[in-house]
C-alpha cells in the first residue's frame, strides 16, 4: 500500500461495525462502541470525551458501556490500539528493494498521510497518559522494540550507516532519539500545531521531504562529512 492509500481509521471501524450485524451480540456491541468512541475523539478530542457522548452516538444505554470498558480512558486506549494495529497492517513492505533514501521516503510518505488522516484521534495524549500512566510505559516499550527492529534491518542490509561503527547501546539510543523526533514532528504538524509550524507545513509532501532528509542525515551522514574545506 502506498501513501495515497493510507486508510482513515474511522472508516475501517465503521465498516467493521456494519459488517458485524450477523455476529454474536457482544461482538457487535463492542465494535459499535469502538466506532462511536473514534467518532467522538475525532470531533471533540480526548479532553472532551464523555461516556454519555459515546453511548448516545452508539445508540446504547450507559450501563452497557461498562460491560466493555471501565471508563473513557479504556475506550480511548482501544481506539489507539486499533490505530497502531492498522498502521502496522498497511505500512509499506519490501523496502529492501530500494536504496536507503528511497526506502525512507516511501515509508515517510505513508506515515505522514496516515497521521494526517487520523490526527484528531490522537489529540489529548497528555491527558490520556495522565489518566493512564501505564500507557506511557507501553508506548516507550513499543518505540524501543521499533528501534531494535530498525537497527537489525540496518545491520542486515546497509553498510554505510554510522550506526554500524558504534556499540549497540549508542546505536539504539540514536534510533530512539530519531523516532522521538519524528513522533514529535508529526504531532506538531497534525495534532497540536503551533502557529509557526502550521504556516510552514504546507503539504504532506513538504513534511515527507523534510522528515526524509532528517532521517537520512541522522542515519547515514557521518560526523565531519561535507565539512567546509
Amino acid at each position: 500500500m502506498e501513501s495515497n492509500d493510507a486508510p482513515k481509521l474511522i472508516d475501517i471501524l465503521d465498516a467493521r461495525a456494519d459488517q458485524a450485524r450477523h455476529r454474536p451480540k457482544r461482538q457487535r456491541t463492542r465494535l459499535n462502541l469502538l466506532a462511536a468512541t473514534a467518532h467522538e475523539l475525532e470531533e471533540n478530542g480526548y479532553e472532551a470525551l464523555t461516556i454519555d457522548g459515546i453511548v448516545r452516538r452508539a445508540g446504547l444505554a450507559r450501563g452497557t458501556f461498562y460491560l466493555y470498558f471501565a471508563n473513557r480512558a479504556e475506550a480511548a486506549i482501544a481506539v489507539r490500539r486499533s490505530f497502531t494495529a492498522t498502521l502496522r497492517k498497511f505500512r509499506p513492505r519490501g523496502g529492501g528493494r530500494y536504496s536507503p533514501r528511497v526506502a525512507i521516503h516511501r515509508m515517510n510518505r505513508f506515515y505522514v498521510a496516515f497521521y494526517a488522516r487520523n490526527a484528531r484521534l490522537l489529540a489529548g495524549k497528555e491527558s490520556l497518559f495522565h489518566d493512564r500512566p501505564d500507557l506511557a510505559r507501553s508506548r516507550d516499550a513499543i518505540n524501543h522494540r521499533w528501534a531494535l527492529i530498525l537497527l537489525r534491518d540496518i545491520r542486515r542490509r546497509d553498510h554505510e550507516s554510522w550506526l554500524l561503527e558504534v556499540d549497540e547501546a549508542k546505536a539504539t539510543l540514536a534510533l530512539r532519539f530519531i523516532i522521538l523526533m519524528a513522533d514529535e514532528a508529526l504531532r506538531m504538524v497534525y495534532i497540536d500545531p503551533p502557529p509557526g509550524i502550521a504556516g510552514l507545513a504546507q503539504t504532506e509532501e513538504d513534511v515527507t521531504d523534510v522528515l526524509t532528509t532528517l532521517w537520512y542525515q541522522c542515519l547515514y551522514v557521518k560526523e565531519g562529512h561535507n565539512k567546509d574545506k
